[in-house]
């Protein structure tokens, strides 16, 4: 029962509502064995009452034989078994009752039966028959009680285990896609039932939002493609332009901005198309040994003047070397975007921190951070925590860096520094 919890039973609307409905059938059962118990012990009793009369009626028409007839009879009776008790009196007054008794006074009273003039005989129900029937009663309404109360609460149980382990089939395939892991398909039985229609109806909402994505990023790497040229063109133009010494000052600024732009959108479309090519695996990467704390140091040295002009101080640490084989030039830049967007998002005076240790690389920041719910979603293309814009950015830099960690078999953990964010590049070996 590795695949749940207590938490995640006792929170199951199945099995509160089986609870519910075998507490209410425990109740109407042990009301029924109760009745059928006291009902039990009457119609005993009422036997018990009825053979008493038979006894009473034997003795009588004895009696009236001869003294020795009855007692003849009376160790015969007493030498079988028989629940009743026998004891013969001398001068009982008041005068003698041979009446039936009801069922409810028994065994507390007895009837007697004349022998002769001077004796009696006392005929009554042993208690101890009464009260032995009672508790060989107890064992059968013990049994019928906790044994159907003990049956329904396993079958409840093992009734609610069954579907939470189905359900948790789905909601961990779920997870996966919402983890943003693609080609999920959730298992369907031969058995075709609800959760098998349920299991169908996901895996093609998953195939649909996989096709959805797919045709998303062909039309984004297309368009890219197809204008990265045209747009090449145009500042190889405008640089034409800017190289002639006619134009006035006023439309050298205009013509520098409009080429700082359209530099800014190719270097855009340049950086999308190299995520898409990361992560296709369509670009060859090198292999050889990167010393990551070298990687950090030069990632330092270029970030360090945007970081003094916010007043902020860079720490370094190295508490063990590490070396990765990889490709240099994309493991600098993926470690370059991490301290740049550090640095971007830490107020002034603020802190910066990069440790190196056997695992890979920290950056650690005390800056905005981010929340939860964006973490699942930074790492996406164009997608941006700082909704207000305050920064300047496209979006695509921590996109680049997953891009690179995992073309390096790596992985990219963000972790909340409290305040600020930290951001681990993590190697597996």
């Amino acid at each position: 029962m590795s695949f749940v919890d207590d938490y995640a039973l006792t929170r199951s609307s199945v099995f509160k509502t089986l609870i519910g409905l075998f507490i209410l059938i425990a109740v109407v059962n042990i009301m029924v064995i109760r009745q059928v118990y006291i009902n039990s012990d009457a119609f005993h009793r009422q036997q018990l009452t009825k053979q008493l009369n038979d006894e009473i009626l034997e003795f009588s028409y004895v009696a009236k034989q001869s003294k020795e007839e009855v007692e003849k009879l009376l160790q015969a009776k007493r030498a079988s078994e028989t629940p009743f008790y026998y004891r013969v009196i001398e001068h009982i007054d008041p005068p003698l009752n041979q009446q039936y008794y009801p069922v409810s006074t028994l065994p507390l009273n007895s009837t007697h039966v004349a022998i002769g003039k001077t004796h009696q005989l006392q005929i009554g129900v042993d208690a101890k028959t009464v009260e032995a029937f009672r508790q060989s009663l107890i064992p059968i309404v013990f049994s019928g009680i906790i044994l159907p109360v003990a049956m329904m609460l396993i079958a409840a149980l093992l009734f609610t285990l069954l579907i939470l382990k189905r359900l948790e089939r789905v909601n961990q395939a779920m997870n996966r896609v919402l983890c943003g892991e693609r080609d999920v398909k959730i298992a369907v039985s031969k058995q075709d039932d609800e959760f098998d229609i349920l299991a169908i109806h996901l895996n093609f909402m998953i195939e649909q939002m996989a096709k959805n994505e797919s045709t998303l990023k062909s039309l984004t790497v297309g368009m890219a493609h197809d204008m990265r040229t045209p747009m090449a063109r145009l500042k190889l133009r405008l640089e034409d332009v800017l190289a002639h010494n006619d134009l006035t000052p006023s439309q050298q600024d205009q013509f520098s901005a409009c080429h700082d732009e359209l530099e800014l959108i190719l270097s855009l479309f340049n950086s999308m198309l190299e995520i898409a090519k990361l992560n296709s695996g369509q670009l060859t990467i090198e292999t050889e040994a990167v010393d990551l704390g070298r990687v950090a140091q030069d990632a330092l040295d270029f970030i360090s003047p945007l970081a003094e002009q916010k007043h902020q101080s860079l720490l370094f640490r190295q508490d063990q070397a590490c070396t990765v084989v990889g490709d240099p030039s994309l493991l600098f830049r993926a470690v370059f975007n991490l301290i740049e967007n550090a640095v971007k998002y830490t107020p002034e005076h603020g802190q910066v921190e990069v440790i190196i240790d056997h695992f890979g690389v920290v950056v650690a920041d005390s800056g905005i951070g981010i929340s939860d719910s964006d973490k699942l979603h930074v790492c996406r293309p164009m997608y941006r925590a700082d909704k207000s814009r305050s920064e300047h950015g496209n979006g695509l830099g921590l996109s680049l860096v997953d891009a690179v960690v995992h073309r390096h078999n790596a992985h990219l953990i963000l972790r909340d520094n409290t305040p600020g964010l930290r951001a681990r590049i993590y190697f597996d070996s």
